[in-house]
């Protein structure tokens, strides 16, 4: 879903993917607003990216540097 307001009259519409880049009339004021395009940056899906970065990550703690602590 993207979500966006309007220029005029700050609604909130939120609308699917594929509206993007498209022109939308605002149902309080008129105003023509473009739909913003989604973001394609990163990897493409946050459950991708959350993998990819929980790897990077066990790949840290594998070099990480060990310390003993004493206990009371």
């Amino acid at each position: 879903m993207i979500t966006f307001k309007c220029t005029k009259c700050a609604h909130e519409y939120k609308v699917a993917e594929e509206y993007g880049g498209r022109k939308v009339r605002c149902k309080n004021c008129s105003t023509v607003n473009v739909v913003p395009k989604p973001d394609t940056s990163g990897c493409g899906d946050s459950l991708a990216r959350y993998n990819s970065l929980l790897q990077e990550l066990l790949e840290y703690e594998k070099h990480a540097p060990t310390y003993e602590v004493e206990s009371k």
